[in-house]
C-alpha cells in the first residue's frame, strides 16, 4: 500500500503533538489485502474494484462509493475484482474525538466505531467526489510545512464526517437486504447523472425497469426517506451551492437544474427551504 500522506509529528495541540502520524492516508492497492491497526481509528473509502470484504471474519458484499468506519483492532480483508482498485484508508488517533465537537451528528464521537454493527455507508457519486477532494486536501496538508497544519487537517476530517452524516447515505448492516441496497445504490447513481433533466421518481423507475411504487418502497426501507426526497435534496444541494458560491443568475441556475421557468425553480426552492432564492443569496 502506497502512502500518500506522510506520517509526521503534529506541532499544535499539546496532547496530539506527541502522536506520530496524527492523520495519514494510504492508497488502496491489490498488493495489500489485509489491514488492522490496534491504535488508530480507520476510515475506508472503496470507490470501486472491491468485490467483498471480511471484517473480523464476517463477510460483507462491497458496493461502489462506500465508506466503512473501523475502531482500533478491527481486522479487514479485501477481495478485489479488478487489477487497479480505487480507494484509500484514512487513519487518525483516539484523541481526535475528544478535541472535536461532533454533538448532534448521527455520526458522533467514537460511538460510531463502538457499535456491534460496523458503520458501512454507501455515498452518492457526487458526495463521493467531495469525500475524495477532502482526503486529497488532508494528504496535501499533512505533507506540507504550513504552520498549524494539524488544525486545518482536523477541520477537513470533521467536514468529511459531516458529509458522511448526510441523510442521503445508506447504512449497511449485516441484516441488510442486498437486493434493496443494489437498487438504491443504482438509483442514487442515476440521480447524480440525470438530475439536470429528470426530477420525477417515475423517470428513474422507468430507467431501472421497476415501478415507482416499488422504487419508493425500496428507498424508504433502506434510507427511511422517499425517493422524491432524495431527488429534492440533491436539487437543493446543487442550487444552494450555486446561489452561495457562483455568479450565475437565478434564471441560469434554474435552467441549469432543468426547471422550465425561473418561477418554477423559485417556488420549489421557497417551498423546501422557507426562503426565496434571492433571500438565500443575500444572507
Amino acid at each position: 500500500m502506497s502512502v500518500i500522506a506522510f506520517k509526521e509529528k503534529v506541532g499544535g495541540d499539546a496532547e496530539l503533538q506527541d502522536l506520530p502520524g496524527f492523520i495519514c492516508i494510504q492508497k488502496l492497492t491489490r498488493h495489500y489485502s489485509k489491514i488492522t491497526d490496534p491504535e488508530n481509528y480507520q476510515i475506508l473509502w472503496l470507490e470501486n474494484g472491491v468485490k467483498s470484504i471480511d471484517i473480523d471474519f464476517e463477510n460483507r458484499e462491497s458496493f461502489p462509493f462506500t465508506i466503512i468506519f473501523l475502531h482500533p483492532g478491527k481486522e479487514v480483508k479485501f477481495r478485489f475484482n479488478c487489477f487497479q482498485p480505487k480507494g484509500w484508508i484514512l487513519k487518525f488517533p483516539r484523541l481526535f474525538f475528544k478535541h472535536q465537537d461532533l454533538y448532534g451528528f448521527n455520526i458522533q464521537h467514537a460511538d460510531m466505531f463502538l457499535l456491534d454493527e460496523i458503520p458501512h455507508i454507501v455515498l452518492s457519486p457526487k458526495i463521493g467526489d467531495r469525500i475524495n477532494s477532502l482526503a486529497e486536501m488532508i494528504a496535501e496538508m499533512m505533507q506540507s510545512n504550513i504552520p498549524n497544519k494539524e488544525v486545518a487537517a482536523s477541520s477537513l476530517l470533521k467536514t468529511l464526517l459531516v458529509y458522511c452524516d448526510s441523510k442521503c447515505n445508506l447504512r449497511v448492516t449485516a441484516g441488510s437486504n442486498n437486493h434493496y441496497l443494489n437498487i438504491v445504490s443504482r438509483f442514487k447513481h442515476l440521480v447524480s447523472q440525470n438530475l439536470f433533466t429528470c426530477h420525477r421518481v417515475s423517470d428513474y423507475a422507468e430507467m431501472m425497469h421497476i415501478s415507482s411504487k416499488y422504487l419508493n418502497k425500496t428507498v424508504k426501507e433502506v434510507m427511511g426517506v422517499t425517493a422524491k426526497y432524495v431527488i429534492i435534496e440533491q436539487l437543493l444541494i446543487r442550487s444552494s451551492r450555486d446561489l452561495r458560491f457562483s455568479n450565475l443568475s437565478i434564471k441560469e441556475i434554474s435552467l441549469q437544474l432543468g426547471f422550465s421557468e425561473p418561477e418554477h425553480f423559485s417556488n420549489f426552492f421557497k417551498k423546501n427551504t422557507g426562503v426565496s432564492p434571492i433571500a438565500y443569496r443575500q444572507r
